[in-house]
């Protein structure tokens, strides 16, 4: 029975790939919608099969799908006090509200975790073509550097499965594309508003399943915003002004201050105090501003870098390191490029930079795993690697493989 609903809903999807208009609209050819759709569900079932057999305990994903048929029978027997007293506080309630979206799928799966992820898919793949859309908008005749959006190892890997990183990543393809209707209202679209109205959802989306990712996408999106529509300068030096006093006074009023660094510890802390076979070397917070400059080498090291082939543990850690080492490689020969100013997009081009670099390097100062690092970077990956793929696509071979894949789409003109 599983199998046959497997294919009715697989076969439901696709029908909606190839009608719905905002999926269209990415200029794709429909038979390769549905492949780039089928790929994603394809990696979704792999990883759970990998985490079957490799990961301690089945990993998360088994076992929030096996919490997820344990509070639906405390459901279906009325035990809210027990389902009440797991969800007591928020940190509680955001870590397990991929719990509650397999409880709401597995009354169309029949508690199939299979199933759960092509339905997962589905939603988190609208995000991907609507960060696929942004991204050929603002990287233009470069539909390689677009495509990046669906084929990156890494962000395939762990956002392909029934994980947080699936929404979040749904959530920032919708809310980078609907910035870019605010900020270009040439683009068309719903009355500024109303976009306005879905930003603002995405974002608070966004906090509700990972408060830190939110807070690296403010001076991420100021910069984009300052830089595609600059002040007048008077209102420019009053917000600089206003921007250095909230940070002095951040870091120079104890209560504040210690505030902050507290928070880096106790989430380090969390993480130090787990067990797991990929673990890095990672020196402990103290609770201190000299001791987080002396753990900083380590925390670009890991953030940035790691796993190093050969690193990790398992050897599946060895595609993520050549993914990795291919990304860097691309960053190396972009970089005399990026420095003569020939890059596109240079408003978009800081806020990726910004936003993936500082998330790189948070994770790399509070996770000490290495699988937990590929987990957690794979968000910022598209976003590091975009901008300086862009500023390559005079090189021969990427401009000729940009015309191959340009061939293949119908109407680059109808991308919007």
């Amino acid at each position: 029975m599983h199998i046959l609903l497997f294919i009715f809903y697989s076969l439901l999807g696709g029908y909606g790939i190839v009608k719905i208009p905002f999926i269209r609209k990415s200029g794709i050819r429909p038979a390769l919608l549905i492949g780039l759709f089928a790929l994603h569900v394809l990696v979704g079932c792999l990883h759970n099969v990998i985490a079957w057999r490799y990961y301690p305990e089945h990993g998360d994903i088994w076992r929030l799908f096996a919490f997820s048929i344990s509070d639906s029978h405390l459901l279906a027997t009325h035990q809210f006090g027990q389902l009440l007293a797991d969800n007591s506080g928020w940190t509680y309630l955001s870590h397990n509200s991929v719990t509650f979206i397999l409880m709401f799928l597995n009354l169309f799966s029949f508690d199939n975790l299979y199933i759960d992820t092509l339905l997962f898919a589905f939603p988190v793949f609208f995000g991907n073509i609507a960060l696929y859309r942004m991204f050929r908008r603002r990287f233009p005749a470069d539909p390689l550097t677009a495509v990046t959006v669906f084929l990156l190892p890494s962000t395939l890997f762990w956002t392909s499965c029934i994980h947080r990183e699936g929404v979040l990543y749904m959530s920032l393809g919708f809310l980078f594309y609907l910035l870019d209707r605010i900020f270009a209202p040439a683009a068309g679209g719903p009355p500024l508003r109303r976009r306005s109205l879905y930003t603002c959802c995405c974002f608070l989306l966004i906090i509700y399943f990972r408060t830190i990712v939110a807070a690296l996408l403010v001076p991420a999106i100021l910069a984009w915003w300052l830089t595609e529509k600059p002040l007048p300068r008077r209102q420019a030096l009053l917000l600089a002004g206003a921007c250095v006093g909230i940070l002095a006074i951040l870091l120079s009023v104890p209560p504040l201050s210690a505030w902050l660094i507290n928070l880096l510890n106790h989430y380090q802390i969390e993480f130090l105090q787990l067990e797991g076979h990929s673990r890095l070397y990672l020196p402990a917070l103290d609770g201190s501003w000299s001791n987080v400059w002396r753990i900083l080498p380590a925390a670009v090291l890991n953030g940035l870098f790691e796993p190093l082939p050969g690193s990790g543990g398992q050897r599946i850690y060895l595609a993520f390191s050549v993914e990795l080492l291919l990304i860097w490689t691309v960053v190396l020969a972009a970089i005399p490029v990026l420095l003569g100013h020939r890059a596109s997009s240079p408003a978009f081009s800081r806020c990726c930079l910004l936003f993936s670099l500082s998330g790189m390097l948070l994770i790399g100062a509070i996770v000490p795993f290495a699988g937990a690092i590929v987990r957690y970077r794979s968000l910022y990956l598209p976003f590091l690697l975009a901008p300086f793929l862009h500023s390559l696509t005079h090189w021969p071979p990427l401009r000729r493989l940009n015309q191959r894949l340009a061939a293949w789409l119908p109407d680059p003109g109808s991308i919007s």
